[in-house]
């Protein structure tokens, strides 16, 4: 497969990284703003990785080189999927997709809509199923999927800086407390992954009466943790 990545921004470099590492025989070609976009031409999935205001001029001088049959795959914050299909032709097939940075490490998620063609939507869950877990929702719910899992990591590089600090208040060292962290928070997202259980039941499985986890529970929720997050996460969706 050809793919071709408008955009070398960080979501940019993510993808095509993830896809050199997970299919090192497919050609990713990058292309930043002055490159000549003839270079797109043969492109089997295009994927626009701009900020949105840059939408319009980095798509319009590339629409005569996409081939029939191609694909693009939006990649830009609140642009619909008409915003695109009006500066496409007619042989494109057009996704909007979310990915978020973990891509490169192939364990991203990816949130898609479409209105075109079932298989251009396909093609797209191929490339990116291969970089993480992938999921399909109604577009009036794309800028909700950007709060969720394109902001999400944000969010949870907060926590996570936070249970270090408390590490090393603690007496461990940044790098043993970097990993006692890392990989507890690893364990308990791959837990809720593999359990069809809801994550109160798995929280309950952890807190022994009168043990040490309920009292951290109590200080969080002293601190309105819960409401806070949703806040935070709405916050981002209505941007």
């Amino acid at each position: 497969m050809k793919v071709v990545i408008v955009g070398n921004g960080r979501i940019g470099r993510a993808i095509a990284g993830g896809i050199r590492r997970a299919c090192p025989s497919w050609t990713v070609r990058m292309l930043g703003r002055g490159d000549d976009r003839s270079a797109a031409r043969g492109g089997d999935v295009v994927l626009l990785c701009v900020k949105p205001q840059q939408v319009r001029a980095a798509l319009e001088p590339l629409a005569s080189e996409l081939k029939p049959g191609s694909v693009l795959i939006g990649v830009a914050a609140k642009t619909t999927l008409a915003d695109l299909r009006a500066l496409l032709p007619a042989h494109v097939g057009v996704v909007r997709a979310m990915p978020n940075l973990p891509v490169s490490e192939l364990v991203g998620m990816t949130a898609f809509a479409s209105e075109s063609d079932p298989k251009d939507l396909a093609l797209a869950e191929e490339l990116f199923s291969l970089l993480g877990r992938t999921v399909r929702v109604e577009e009036r719910l794309m800028n909700a999927a950007t709060a969720m899992n394109g902001c999400g990591p944000a969010y949870a590089y907060v926590i996570v800086e936070a249970w270090i600090d408390a590490g090393i208040k603690l007496g461990f060292s940044y790098e043993t407390s970097r990993t006692l962290v890392a990989q507890t928070l690893l364990g308990a997202a791959a837990s809720v992954l593999a359990s069809e259980e809801h994550p109160a039941a798995l929280k309950t499985a952890v807190t022994t009466p009168a043990g040490c986890t309920i009292e951290g529970l109590l200080q969080l929720e002293d601190g309105r943790i819960r409401s806070t997050i949703v806040r935070a996460v709405i916050a981002g969706a209505e941007a």
